[in-house]
């Protein structure tokens, strides 16, 4: 009852070409070309390039704005081996406060039921958001990450980001969870921004 109350009360419209009940329809979302970059040996696939629909869902999410995480996590679904342990590279609690939620936690737990996997929410992040910050000042960003105390840490995992530009923060990530033990089989991510542009803005 409460989910047809709710499409009533708060309806969703397709960020693309404004079909009705999805963030994202199907037409729009098979616009995005999965791409693979490597990143210090690390292999990271992306459900697209950061731009058009994908974009904007994108800022959608960093809006707050939840209608955006079913259809991303269904792009994201197939880069993911069935089975996996998935490791969300999570924001910082304050900008998960001002969202209502944290998008790579949200959208880990949906690819993980979508693939038979599971997630495991080992990273605490700290420090203010990269966004500003100079291709150079990304890359020497370290120490953003702790463990969560009491982790379990797992034998091996895959990391998922909502977005990758120069990759820092997941070699960061990867650097804490390798220290750890566990080995980092590369990371997934909805869009690939290209190093010369600057990394998405909240809206």
């Amino acid at each position: 009852m409460w989910f047809a109350i709710r499409r009533w009360l708060f309806p969703v419209w397709c960020i693309g070409c404004g079909e009705p009940q999805t963030g994202l329809c199907s037409a729009c979302a098979a616009g995005a070309r999965p791409v693979t970059i490597v990143i210090d040996g690390m292999t990271v696939r992306a459900a697209g390039d950061y731009s058009g629909a994908l974009r904007d869902a994108i800022l959608g999410l960093k809006r707050g704005e939840r209608a955006y995480l079913d259809p991303l996590a269904a792009l994201l679904a197939p880069l993911v081996p069935p089975g996996t342990a998935i490791v969300p590279v999570t924001t910082t609690r304050r900008r998960a406060a001002e969202r209502g939620f944290d998008q790579a936690r949200e959208l880990a737990r949906r690819v993980a039921a979508l693939r038979s996997g599971w997630t495991d929410e080992l990273l605490r992040k700290h420090g203010a958001a990269q966004r500003g910050l100079g291709r150079s000042e990304r890359l020497v960003a370290r120490g953003r990450f702790t463990l969560r105390p009491s982790a379990g840490i797992p034998s091996h995992a895959l990391l998922l980001d909502d977005v990758v530009t120069t990759g820092a923060t997941l070699r960061d990530a990867a650097r804490v969870l390798g220290a750890a033990g566990c080995r980092v089989l590369g990371a997934v991510v909805v869009a690939r921004t290209p190093a010369t542009r600057e990394t998405p803005r909240r809206g």
